[in-house]
């Protein structure tokens, strides 16, 4: 006899996006993605004339099972430098291959890519050049990231016009797991004039903190005014109606008509005026002359 086959478990809510407006954030990606390709890649394209792009830009809850398997089967991808900003826990890995790009770009070496692939680069031992382009381009990309998520949670305003990001001195090891509530921001680069073209990595991971400003005003701006906020006017204020006055009607022959020409003056006598409310008469008033203007007064319901 055979046993029945087990069904699949369901799938655990993260409550990381829990209540939250996750759904809005492709939209901050998008914001990110431009700032970023900003301040990174066109620095970079003008001083080494070269050809980077900033292709993509995701903001994420941090996969941490995705991120330890990664490490198992490369080691640089467990490498993270990481250090505790005043919001909480920053932490940050990028692609080897981008680092020395740059640097050989540094060094003036044609196309700017190391002559070692990828599989042979991870072994090799990091030189202090390497360290210290690591430390600025990982403390860079932190900076603006963070500088770019507090605008965005703010007032939205450009990112020049952000405070800056103070962190402190960023250390290498393993990606720390004292948070339970982490996001990751994931850049994925190319360089064009690499050979074959390939995705490079810059990512960085933040505290719950720091996106919970950015949260709250999401959820804010999708649910709207809360209703207690809004001023309440009466019926009277609220219901516009389009008010028309009917100054006079003048009955006159076709040959007088006919005969009029420019200058001509028809003498009329204002009398009460037919004021209208959506194209039915509704009051009468009188015609009053007010600083050199006509002005109706005395109204009086029609019967």
């Amino acid at each position: 006899m055979t046993s029945p086959a087990l069904s699949p478990r369901p799938a655990a809510l993260d409550t990381r996006s829990l209540g939250r407006p996750v759904h809005l954030l492709p939209r901050v990606a998008v914001r990110l993605r431009e700032t970023l390709h900003r301040q990174l890649c066109l620095p970079w394209n003008r001083r080494y004339h070269a050809h980077y792009d900033l292709r993509e830009v995701s903001l994420q809850p941090l996969d941490r099972a995705a991120r330890e398997a990664e490490a198992l089967m490369d080691p640089d991808a467990g490498r993270w430098l990481h250090a505790m900003g005043p919001s909480g826990l920053v932490a940050c890995r990028i692609d080897r291959a981008l680092v020395n790009g740059l640097m050989a770009r540094r060094l003036g070496l044609a196309g700017g890519q190391p002559e070692q692939p990828s599989a042979e680069l991870s072994t090799l031992p990091m030189t202090a050049t390497e360290e210290r382009l690591l430390q600025a381009l990982a403390r860079q990309g932190c900076q603006l990231t963070l500088q770019e998520l507090a605008s965005a949670a703010s007032s939205g305003a450009d990112l020049d016009e952000a405070p800056a990001a103070e962190l402190p001195p960023l250390q290498i090891g393993g990606l720390p797991t004292n948070s339970t509530d982490a996001w990751e921001v994931t850049l994925l680069l190319r360089d064009a004039d690499a050979r074959p073209e390939r995705d490079m990595s810059l990512r960085v991971v933040l505290d719950g903190a720091y996106l919970t400003p950015l949260l709250r005003r999401l959820a804010a701006q999708h649910r709207g005014p809360a209703r207690s906020a809004v001023a309440v006017q009466p019926l009277s204020r609220r219901l516009t109606l389009k008010l028309q006055a009917r100054l006079l009607e003048q009955e006159m022959a076709l040959g007088a008509l006919l005969d009029l020409t420019p200058g001509a003056l028809i003498p009329i006598h204002l009398a009460d005026a037919t004021v209208l409310v959506e194209g039915s008469p509704l009051m009468r008033a009188a015609v009053a002359e007010h600083h050199g203007k006509l002005c109706l007064t005395s109204f009086e319901d029609l019967e």
